[in-house]
């Protein structure tokens, strides 16, 4: 299914992934964590290389993709456990 639905292999998954899922199947999570730094960096597709992007790039890019998306403060869960 990743290769089907993003077009990357097993440990290349990556935000810019995003844009080959035309179909909408993928929910775009991310980390709050990941957002408070900037840059943020990603592989570009395969994992040979990393690449940085701004956040607010990072979060235009996925919007731009029909990825709205869903911001979760993984740690403030976790601390509620």
């Amino acid at each position: 299914d990743l290769f089907e639905v993003l077009g990357v292999r097993p440990g290349s998954v990556t935000v810019f992934a995003l844009m080959n899922d035309a179909a909408g199947r993928v929910t775009f999570v991310v980390d709050a964590a990941l957002l408070a730094t900037d840059p943020v960096n990603f592989h570009p597709l395969k994992n040979d290389a990393t690449t940085a992007i701004s956040r607010d790039d990072l979060l235009a890019f996925a919007k731009a993709t029909g990825h709205d998306p869903l911001i979760v403060d993984f740690a403030a869960l976790a601390a509620d456990d």
